[in-house]
């Protein structure tokens, strides 16, 4: 479960790196706290951080449930894969908000393999008990 622990804690730096570019639009866009609408620029930035929290909401528990019900090595590898379609989602979105598609779908893909795998691994561990 290490690489799982791994893998959460950079899933939650990410984030942190993504709030800490909405930080800095704020600034470059002269956008005021609590403001979160004004240059569309900064828009971007604070949806690529404020979707991230939504996703992370999935994401962690499913990740440690596939960890400790599948295999610990497969959850680190397809939560790699949620963070490297975050970062995708985030290039694509700031770029053209049309272009969020595939980190979004990449994202999705990583949670539904990870919610399904463990809950089929949940039942399959109830069963056999």
């Amino acid at each position: 479960m290490n690489w799982v622990a791994l893998v959460v804690l950079l899933s939650l730096i990410e984030y942190v790196v993504f709030g800490s570019l909405v930080g800095r639009a704020r600034g470059k866009y002269g956008i005021k706290a609590p403001a979160v609408t004004g240059h569309p620029l900064f828009e971007r930035f604070f949806r690529v951080h404020q979707n991230s929290l939504e996703q992370l909401i999935l994401f962690i528990p499913a990740i440690w449930l596939f960890g400790l019900y599948v295999s610990a090595l497969w959850a680190a590898i397809v939560g790699a894969a949620f963070l490297a379609a975050r970062i995708v989602y985030a290039l694509g979105y700031v770029a053209a908000p049309e272009r969020r598609e595939v980190g979004a779908w990449l994202t999705a893909a990583a949670e539904i393999i990870l919610v399904i795998g463990a809950l089929i691994g949940v039942i399959l561990s109830i069963v056999r008990a």
